[in-house]
């Protein structure tokens, strides 16, 4: 009967002595160690034992094989795990997050014609950037996005937010379903805002320069040129995708209020 075990004392000063299981077996070299590799402390070796308990052979197990076990154990428990979430909070609410992550963080929700032959997509986490920015999503879209602060605290919790009534009895608990849409709403308001302060804020400074007629001259040109800068921004994948979802999340959310009632 084979058995794994871990070598205890090598045998550079005597006999050997390997643990397998919660006995310790006494081995020498000769007759019994089968590897070219000599015995090392806390090697792990495979040992054959006879029926009365007397190690026959050992020999050791190659690491590449202690590897691919321990990845396979790894795999199994996430496996396990997996099951368990999947079981607990159900596929639809796990793949609807797990989506909503990805129009998010990996999808461009919009995309900008720079030029004929160039085009710059902006992923969902990447414009919280723009508009937590100082300077406003026209100056940040210049390359000066900053991090995504409480914009970004927001997303997180607006993706983790259908959790809550596995978490919370409470029928208005649902409602949570209704941030990641929520959340994208406020977002497009603020991006439409913030656009509008910033043209008000170019035609304004136009407004300066060489008169009334001259001021109005150059207030048309900043209004054209960001009529055009916005002629060239379009919706990406990610914006579908996460509209798609929220707008599903959002509908479940309002099914488990209403059911509660």
């Amino acid at each position: 009967m084979k058995q794994r075990g871990k070598i205890l004392r090598d045998t550079s000063a005597g006999p050997g002595l390997v643990m397998i299981g919660s006995r310790q077996h006494p081995f020498d070299l000769e007759g019994v160690w089968q590897s070219s590799q000599a015995p090392a402390v806390n090697m792990t070796v495979e040992a054959l034992l006879d029926d009365t308990g007397r190690v026959i052979t050992l020999s050791v197990v190659a690491e590449s094989q202690l590897a691919r076990e321990a990845a396979d154990e790894a795999m199994a428990a996430v496996k396990q795990k997996g099951n368990a979430l999947v079981a607990r909070f159900g596929p639809r609410t796990l793949g609807a997050m797990a989506l909503l992550a990805i129009g998010w963080f990996m999808l461009n929700v919009v995309s900008v014609q720079v030029s004929a032959d160039y085009r710059v997509g902006i992923s969902f986490w990447k414009l919280l950037g723009l508009i937590n920015s100082p300077g406003g999503v026209i100056n940040a879209m210049g390359g000066n996005g900053g991090s995504a602060g409480i914009y970004g605290l927001v997303a997180v919790l607006a993706i983790v937010a259908p959790l809550a009534p596995y978490f919370v009895k409470d029928r208005r608990a649902h409602l949570a379903n209704l941030l990641p849409l929520v959340f994208m709403v406020v977002i497009g308001i603020a991006i439409y805002l913030n656009i509008s302060d910033g043209l008000s804020q170019a035609k304004t400074a136009a407004s300066y320069f060489g008169g009334r007629d001259a001021g109005r001259m150059a207030s048309d040109f900043a209004s054209q040129m960001v009529r055009e800068a916005l002629k060239a921004i379009s919706l990406g994948l990610g914006a579908y995708l996460s509209l798609i979802v929220s707008v599903y999340l959002a509908g479940t959310g309002l099914r488990g209020f209403l059911a509660g009632r």
